[in-house]
């Protein structure tokens, strides 16, 4: 009577513990997805919104760019992320609610030793390499080229997923059975807790890898702003020496500058020769991904389909005009009619510092005369403050998916937690410190290594739309991992604090 006493108290505790533990994550996993899918639609819209509005005066030069402007005007790769998170919503529902629902059943037997699993070596081996195997291939298929970047990203998460839902029950099946029965999570049935305890660390894993790659790519934007800089050789062009003009030059703080005089005729430029021969203009080529190669336009290059003709004009007011780039002396400059105009190419100290006046230099320079209005659009400083802009909007977007993915991951961890110390209660506090913090441990760290290799290999993905996915990935990846462990500290040292 006493034992059937006692079993209807744990079945009573059971199913509190079960009705608390999903009403905590439904409530976290609704307001997560919620979170989800307004931050996905609010930041691409108003990076979309920002393309609408400066594209058609703003066309950078920049690699990739054309890509992220149809990524973000694509309704269809809006689906497709939303999509993604929707899965993602549901498999932590169904894998959490199974972590978490108790079997009748067994908790009115009375309590047994844990069954030992009868491990195959061999066939742990096969599905660790299984496991290998459809990871690698779900990392290939991200890198497959594609005309859609959402068409491979599906079905690679999902054989990703496999890939280390196998990796986790085999490498936990491999564990002696003397320890694993340590770290089971359901009374008398360590089959069923090995299943378990793989899902759990599937799930946790991915959110891991999910946060930590959000972050990764918020931080990723910032070479954007870094190619632009390095893709452009001069900072600016001044062509105008008026009162307004002259009072902004004066804030500049210049490094270098160079004048070059010319006239402008109906059907040609005339430079004179000796300025562009002893000084020639320079330009950046890029010879590859962020590598840029600085040039020296030659004079026979001029008037010929090539960069160097393109750069040059770039510079010119009314440059590309169908008209001829001629070369004179300064005797034979003086003797055509007109005005003679001149551009001078500066570079700055610090452009970081000085390009917000540099571009209100040009803004009143195209303002003055629509001539300039060319300058102004195409410039170094315009083109900087467009990126930047853009890149703080996809910035925003990342950080807030890493927010919700973090707290699915924390609430997510809270709930394993949770229930590890309730089932150590319930055994009458047969699990010491010790070996509670080892199955924290397990719980905690083995799923994060898996995540670091998911971000190391999956931000090659995101190489179709960025300069570098991997623009100083050891930050994010240093900042994740210190909170991360932080948080592991203080759930361990709260243990015998905290009464859940």
């Amino acid at each position: 009577m006493k034992e059937r006493t006692e079993s209807l108290v744990i079945l009573m505790q059971k199913l509190k513990n079960m009705r608390v533990g999903l009403i905590e994550l439904c409530a976290t996993l609704i307001i997560g997805g919620l979170m989800i899918i307004a931050g996905i639609i609010l930041g691409l819209d108003i990076a979309s919104l920002i393309i609408k509005l400066f594209s058609g005066l703003i066309k950078p030069n920049v690699p990739n760019f054309n890509v992220i402007n149809s990524f973000l005007r694509i309704n269809s790769g809006m689906q497709v992320a939303m999509l993604l998170a929707v899965l993602i919503i549901v498999g932590g529902i169904v894998v959490t609610y199974r972590l978490t629902r108790t079997i009748l059943k067994s908790v009115a037997a009375k309590e047994v030793a844990p069954a030992i699993f009868q491990k195959h070596l061999g066939l742990r081996i096969i599905e660790v390499v299984l496991g290998l195997t459809a990871v690698v291939a779900g990392y290939f298929m991200l890198n497959l080229p594609s005309q859609s970047l959402f068409n491979p990203l599906l079905p690679a998460f999902v054989t990703i997923v496999s890939g280390t839902y196998m990796l986790c029950h085999s490498l936990l099946s491999l564990v002696p059975a003397n320890w694993f029965g340590k770290i089971n999570l359901t009374r008398g049935k360590t089959q069923q807790g090995l299943h378990h305890y793989a899902g759990v660390f599937t799930i946790i894993s991915i959110l891991f890898a999910l946060t930590m790659g959000a972050l990764a790519l918020s931080h990723d934007f910032n070479a954007f702003s870094q190619d632009i800089k390095r893709g452009t050789y001069y900072d600016g062009v001044i062509v105008s020496n008026t009162a307004n003009i002259k009072n902004d030059v004066a804030q500049l703080k210049i490094k270098k500058q160079q004048t070059y005089h010319y006239k402008e005729t109906k059907g040609h430029f005339y430079f004179v020769r000796n300025e562009l021969a002893n000084n020639p203009i320079k330009y950046v080529k890029s010879t590859g991904r962020r590598n840029f190669q600085v040039k020296s336009i030659k004079l026979d290059q001029l008037n010929k389909n090539s960069l160097a003709d393109d750069s040059f004009r770039e510079l010119v007011p009314n440059g590309f005009k169908n008209k001829k780039i001629a070369l004179r002396s300064t005797a034979e400059l003086n003797k055509i009619k007109g005005k003679t105009k001149y551009l001078t190419v500066v570079q700055l100290n610090s452009f970081d510092r000085d390009w917000p006046f540099l571009l209100k230099i040009e803004h009143k320079r195209a303002q003055s005369n629509l001539a300039y209005s060319h300058l102004y659009s195409n410039s170094k400083a315009a083109t900087y403050q467009l990126i930047l802009g853009m890149s703080k909007e996809m910035k925003i977007l990342g950080y807030s998916l890493a927010f919700v993915f973090g707290a699915s991951l924390i609430a997510i961890l809270i709930i394993v937690v949770k229930a590890a110390k309730r089932d150590q209660k319930l055994v009458n506090e047969r699990l010491t410190q010790r070996t509670w913090q080892s199955k924290t441990g397990l719980l905690f760290f083995i799923p994060a290594i898996f995540g670091v290799f998911d971000v190391l290999f999956g931000l090659r993905f995101f190489n179709q739309v960025l300069p570098t996915a991997y623009y100083e990935v050891w930050l994010p990846i240093v900042l994740m991992l210190l909170a991360y462990f932080a948080i592991y500290l203080l759930t361990v040292t709260r243990h015998h604090k905290v009464e859940f």
